[in-house]
């Protein structure tokens, strides 16, 4: 066990009713409608490849970024961190490279214990588009944290993928030891904080397979979610669970 005495300088300078309004003039009737704030998603096949190699896009294709963490830190999910560390810092740079990259190193997207303010409740949220699922839909992505071998100190990574599978909405509660509408928990990656470099979160890029499972009928307005989580956890190695960098890259949604 390394000796747990420094600070991860890291991870910190970088830093949704329906209304009906009714007018009747004879035999006319006219109906106007307030647009649901979830609204189902395009028809069509559903499946989808993202590369994360503009997170500042993914508002935009219907993506939520919620960072619930207490004390809620700086940052939450960001664009793919890999960049030139502080002269004091042990390795020449923050991060990794992307697994799959178009135009940087940093096509991917990364969250790391700058998410909470020094130590604390750590749970970052990354919600999908509404979608349509079914059983037998596949989630595909690759994932890795930090190589910490060059640390004096392990850390401790865990990330969560959840669905809401009721109501289309991005609702995941307010605090951090809360999850809202996303009760179904679809892969637990390091659950019991396992030291990374041990048995715990994967140190390099490794490849994850969820199949849906378990649905009475097809859900017309699913999401999914990566959620960085910890408890008593940060940047900080005071901390119990002192967390790093995590990337997620290659996502791919395929609709069967």
């Amino acid at each position: 066990m390394k000796k747990i005495q420094l600070l991860l300088l890291v991870l910190f300078g970088f830093s949704m009713t329906t209304g009906i309004i009714v007018s009747c003039k004879k035999d006319e009737l006219k109906t106007v409608k307030t647009p649901s704030p979830y609204p189902p998603p395009p028809p069509g096949n559903p499946s989808f490849t993202e590369e994360f190699n503009n997170v500042g896009d993914l508002t935009a294709k219907g993506w939520v970024f919620k960072n619930n963490s207490q004390p809620v830190g700086a940052t939450g999910w960001r664009q793919g961190r890999y960049e030139p560390s502080a002269s004091k810092f042990p390795v020449p740079y923050i991060g990794f490279q992307a697994y799959s990259s178009s135009t940087t190193p940093n096509d991917f997207v990364s969250c790391d214990g700058s998410c909470v303010n020094d130590i604390g409740e750590i749970s970052a949220w990354l919600i999908s588009p509404a979608l349509l699922m079914k059983n037998g839909d596949k989630i595909t992505f690759y994932t890795r944290a930090l190589d910490d071998a060059a640390f004096i100190f392990y850390t401790k990574d865990r990330v969560q993928v959840l669905a809401n599978f009721t109501n289309g909405s991005s609702d995941v509660g307010q605090i951090a030891t809360t999850t809202g509408s996303f009760t179904k928990v679809l892969l637990d990656i390091n659950p019991a904080y396992a030291e990374n470099a041990i048995s715990g979160y994967p140190e390099v890029w490794t490849k994850y397979t969820i199949t849906i499972s378990g649905l009475a009928a097809p859900v017309s307005n699913a999401r999914f979610a990566f959620r960085y989580f910890g408890t008593d956890a940060g940047a900080s190695s005071n901390a119990t669970n002192t967390s790093s960098v995590v990337g997620i890259d290659q996502l791919v949604f395929t609709s069967n």
